[in-house]
């Protein structure tokens, strides 16, 4: 099989979670990725677990990569990441403007060493503007001034709160995208590409459904508590269990008669409080009521047989645990393992994506913080003198500067 991005060349410089992943991608694509982190390291090591490996964080994000570490305060080191850009057709960074243009990073400072290179910026709110100086997190660019966290929120009460990385992965998504359209374009034109992706933006695509009703007619959605919805072939019901299930049924097809027979009570369809679309919705906290006493009845599991039988669109609420076990992500390949970490093998989270017979796999593990310092700069052309003065000046560093403890092999 043949690896989609094979002798495409990354070089990243780029922390957390947003950049790193889509450079992650690229590398479970074929391509060669370097991934440069200050003598400290990327502040995501340790993030999730603390100072214990295999990281899981880290190396989602960063699996597949070589690592080198470069101190960009010194002009050397400036110089180095200029040398090794020189031969990418990828930079990825997600510095800010003011930290692009501090150490010479932009897509101008790139493009004067490297012509033809694809410059990929990630950022919280953009290259221009008031605020495109402003650092960003997901939780703040994303979820809270994108507008997911207030329109899945209910009315009356506080924000809802998201977990790590959702909108830094979905932007990551975004942000590959662009860089392999830039890449078609770089290949037909012959000149260099600028990408920006910012969190807010993908945030905006993401919610764009309410977001564009609203461009229209100047309203937005009511935020309807799930007590008061309109319709229970789209609301969402907690099984005998404590499990919950989640409805979409929202037509054109009319399936009340399916669901009210379904939970044993084809009664409903009859009752003049439920018999319309219309009628449910003028008596949504009464249906919602008789739909949660219903679903108490019996489990979760009961209940899939139930409304599979009865060809209900519906989906049970999983956690975490469910996830790992569901046979449907297996057979979807959501999982792979790394099995060259001296830790022993471990599962990670795979690409959301295939492409029939081409080679897209995880490569293996993140690198260790200068694991490929040496080796990365012999390639590009170093001489050994020179990579040895690098790293006694500190403009480099060849190992890290303070080793991870590793967990144990399972079984040992």
């Amino acid at each position: 099989m043949t690896a989609p991005l094979s002798g495409i060349k990354v070089l990243e410089v780029a922390n957390m979670i947003a950049a790193p992943s889509a450079a992650a991608m690229m590398a479970d694509l074929g391509a060669e990725v370097v991934k440069v982190e200050p003598p400290t390291g990327d502040i995501i090591r340790g993030a999730a677990l603390g100072r214990v490996e295999p990281d899981p964080w880290f190396n989602l994000d960063n699996r597949g990569k070589q690592g080198i570490a470069i101190d960009l305060k010194e002009d050397d080191g400036i110089d180095v990441v200029h040398r090794l850009a020189a031969s990418a057709d990828v930079f990825v960074t997600n510095l800010t403007i003011e930290r692009q243009r501090r150490f010479r990073l932009s897509a101008q400072d790139i493009h004067a060493v490297a012509p033809t290179a694809v410059h990929a910026s990630l950022s919280g709110y953009g290259a221009s503007g008031p605020e495109a100086h402003k650092l960003a997190y997901d939780m703040t660019a994303f979820f809270a001034r994108g507008g997911i966290q207030h329109m899945v929120s209910e009315p009356g009460s506080a924000p809802s709160a998201f977990r790590p990385g959702q909108g830094d992965h979905t932007s990551a998504l975004s942000l590959l995208s662009s860089i392999l359209a830039a890449l078609r374009l770089r290949d037909q034109t012959g000149e260099g590409q600028a990408v920006e992706v910012s969190l807010y933006q993908v945030a905006a695509w993401t919610i764009a459904s309410d977001l564009s009703s609203a461009l229209v007619d100047g309203s937005e959605p009511v935020r309807t508590p799930r007590a008061d919805w309109s319709t229970p072939l789209t609301a969402r019901f907690e099984c005998s269990d404590g499990k919950w299930v989640a409805f979409c049924m929202p037509g054109p097809k009319d399936f009340f008669p399916a669901f009210a027979e379904c939970l044993g009570h084809p009664e409903w369809c009859d009752d003049e409080r439920f018999n319309s679309v219309s009628a449910r919705a003028n008596h949504a906290t009464e249906m919602i009521a008789a739909c949660d006493a219903a679903l108490a009845t019996a489990d979760r599991a009961t209940w899939a047989e139930r409304f599979d039988a009865a060809g209900l669109t519906w989906g049970p609420v999983h956690d975490l645990d469910d996830i790992q076990h569901d046979p449907q992500a297996h057979e979807l390949g959501v999982f792979e393992t790394i099995d060259d970490h001296e830790a022993g093998p471990f599962q990670t989270v795979s690409a959301p994506f295939s492409i029939k017979g081409a080679d897209v796999a995880v490569r293996g593990r993140g690198p260790d913080l200068g694991e490929h310092s040496r080796s990365v700069l012999a390639a590009a052309g170093w001489a050994a003198e020179e990579i040895d003065d690098l790293v006694r000046r500190g403009v480099i560093a060849d190992q890290p500067g303070n080793p991870q403890p590793r967990r144990p092999p399972p079984g040992s």
